[in-house]
């Protein structure tokens, strides 16, 4: 029994990285390779079939040079491409990348599932059902489990790749189908989610005219399903403009370079060329950054949000670098690109990018970070359309409208006791102040009508609402939306603060009822606790709220 294991456990290079790839149609790759992309192709770039091809003629179960396609027949260029590409010449010149690549047009991610997949072949004339058929025995895990065991008699599985989602386009339960496909492959193939991270790209986005772009929410929520998950973003990755779902040779191009870069990350290896590596001249071009775009910004308090810098390259294309630069600043906190602020205040930043071929860019930057900043670029129509005034502050919607700031990753406003709007008028029309705790307008809010005041004080603490019937308290440390809800017509905004009373007490009855009491609470109209219902005899006389309701004690 020896006898067969040592020999083959001999054959096993340790430095063979191995990282196993599905997904659908992006995945197996839609754009037509362009001339960089055929030739220059690092030998230590490896591809294991999967499927036999006729054009150009590969065996399945044999390794070869990675030139596109690398999927099967009826693929081209698509995500694994220039993630091999970006490894091999970061990593030491001993080192492999193979990729092991299972991907279906049009498929769903239960095609995955070795449980459910069957569910997805009841169809024989739908396309996924006759690519599952052609190329990979009417099973797809299988293929892919059975390929990567054959992998590992060469080399070692170091982490999964996934671009999937615009056939369960934003489907909820979706994190947890990939949960469950992840898990079992570490499983039947004897690997540990420790060392085996999975990496999910984002899909086309909205701004390119992609179908499934509602999908990325979806998506982003796979690190808190898997703790070992991360996600790729799609900015800057453009359409092909035939079609909403696929990405352009370039848009491939610059997914596969930042799965790469997230794989070094793991691996603690820098996204840098290693020194003497001669990369070919078209792609030292896509790789070089020629400029960078940052100038002073003002900016959400949060905790997370994006400072978006583009940056131009040598060959023309322009995409977002946020996510790796470096950010050095004795006034705000950054991780992984996004500022994480919890007051208000303004700071230089020193800001850096370092290219792939070693270069190294720096700039200063001003930041003043604001929790409701009134410039154009932090003000997000959320419903119906909107005309909003940068100079004058005015906001004007139709009826359902509603805008406001939005905080992508949260925003904690826990230490202040009051929210203030100041409008610069009385308004005729219903306008509704309104608080969520998700960023998602569908879900459940806290709102407050504005009515004729023109100062309104919303106290914080305690605040309610309501989410599926039920009463929920506001998690005040984690709020996604503040917004303006209204009627129809123009809101003239003098300011919105947050203020712990300093230069705010609430004198309007409104005010006080907003603070959401308890039934056996009393206060007075200065918004001051004055005991429970259990002290109203020994109260002096005057006007109280009890119950919610305004009543006078004799």
């Amino acid at each position: 029994m020896l006898a067969h294991v040592l020999p083959s456990l001999a054959d096993v290079n340790p430095n063979f990285y191995i990282y196993l790839c599905f997904g659908q149609s992006n995945m197996e790759g839609n754009a037509e390779a362009e001339a960089m992309d055929k030739s220059n192709v690092d030998t230590r770039f490896r591809m294991l079939a999967t499927t036999d091809f006729s054009s150009p003629s590969r065996t399945m179960g044999q390794w070869y040079t990675a030139v596109p396609p690398i999927v099967s027949p009826v693929g081209k260029l698509g995500m694994a491409d220039y993630f091999g590409r970006t490894m091999v010449a970061a990593l030491p010149s001993e080192v492999k990348v193979g990729v092991v690549n299972v991907a279906i047009g049009g498929c769903a991610i239960e095609m995955f599932d070795k449980d459910k997949y069957q569910t997805q072949m009841t169809d024989p004339g739908n396309w996924s059902t006759i690519l599952a058929n052609n190329y990979y025995g009417g099973n797809p895990y299988k293929r892919l489990i059975d390929m990567a065991k054959k992998a590992q008699e060469s080399g070692v599985i170091k982490g999964i790749l996934l671009h999937q989602g615009e056939s369960n386009n934003t489907q909820q339960t979706w994190p947890n189908e990939v949960k469950k496909i992840y898990n079992d492959i570490l499983t039947d193939l004897g690997l540990s989610a420790d060392t085996v991270p999975l990496f999910a790209g984002e899909t086309l986005r909205e701004e390119y005219g992609g179908a499934c772009w509602g999908h990325n929410s979806v998506i982003n929520r796979l690190p808190s399903v898997i703790p070992t998950a991360h996600v790729i973003h799609s900015n800057d990755c453009e359409g092909n403009g035939t079609d909403p779902w696929h990405f352009c040779a370039m848009g491939y191009r610059i997914m596969g370079k930042r799965y790469a870069y997230e794989a070094l990350k793991c691996l603690g290896v820098p996204a840098v060329a290693t020194s003497g590596y001669n990369i070919p001249l078209a792609q030292k071009k896509f790789y070089t950054l020629k400029k960078m775009d940052v100038s002073d910004k003002i900016m959400k308090c949060g905790n997370g949000e994006p400072y978006p810098i583009k940056g131009t390259f040598v060959d023309g294309h322009t995409e977002e670098i946020s996510p790796d630069c470096e950010f050095v600043s004795t006034g705000l906190t950054f991780s992984n690109g996004l500022l994480v602020a919890k007051e208000e205040t303004s700071s230089s930043v020193d800001i850096s990018y370092t290219d792939f071929t070693g270069k190294t860019e720096t700039s200063t930057v001003n930041l003043d970070v604001r929790f409701f900043p009134f410039n154009s670029d932090n003000i997000t129509a959320l419903a119906g359309s909107l005309t909003y005034d940068e100079e004058a502050r005015t906001f004007t919607q139709e009826k359902n409208g509603q805008a406001g700031w939005v905080y992508e990753n949260g925003v904690d406003i826990s230490a202040y006791k009051y929210l203030v709007l100041k409008l610069k008028e009385q308004l005729s029309f219903g306008t509704f102040v309104r608080i969520y705790p998700k960023n998602d307008i569908s879900g459940g809010y806290y709102s407050t009508a504005i009515r004729s005041r023109t100062t309104v004080g919303i106290p914080l603490q305690n605040l309610k609402y309501t989410e599926n019937g039920s009463s929920k308290t506001l998690d005040l440390t984690n709020i996604h939306i503040i917004a303006l809800w209204s009627n129809g017509g123009t809101i003239p905004v003098e300011d919105m603060y947050l203020t712990n009373n300093s230069d705010f007490t609430p004198t309007d009855v409104s005010d006080i009822l907003d603070q959401g009491i308890k039934d056996e609470d009393i206060y007075s109209i200065q918004g001051i606790k004055a005991g429970t219902s259990r002290d109203w005899q020994n109260l002096p006389r005057g006007l109280y709220i009890v119950n919610g309701r305004l009543m006078l004690k004799r």
